[in-house]
């Protein structure tokens, strides 16, 4: 069996959450005014039930479908997988002012990338 959180919809799901959030806010759209950046999550999203196409010119989204494959999943709420936050990284930085043996440490800490 599959680990939790590797589960491939669980995936799908995470990584298309902005899209369905984005058409829970909209409720339907015409399949004209959907911008490019969300028009391959919602054909994804058709594909798998959660989008329907209604008279070939709305999409709309299936709510209960979507509720209901959260429930067989466990899932309370969607939430995009993000990748693993970046370990701070400690860079050591020669000043002018100090001897050649001496060297002070400086801890930089990177941002987590933007999702």
């Amino acid at each position: 069996m599959t680990a939790y959180y590797e589960q491939p919809l669980r995936k799908l799901l995470g990584s298309l959450s902005q899209t369905i959030g984005w058409l829970i806010e909209r409720g339907t759209v015409e399949v004209s005014t959907v911008p490019p950046e969300h028009m391959d999550a919602v054909k994804q999203l058709e594909r798998i039930g959660i989008v329907h196409k209604r008279n070939n010119r709305i999409y709309e989204l299936q709510k209960v479908r979507l509720k209901k494959l959260m429930d067989q999943m466990g899932m309370d709420s969607l939430s995009a997988i993000a990748p693993a936050p970046a370990q701070p990284v400690a860079v050591a930085a020669a000043t002018a002012a100090t001897a050649p043996t001496e060297v002070a440490a400086t801890t930089v800490v990177t941002p987590d990338p933007v999702a």
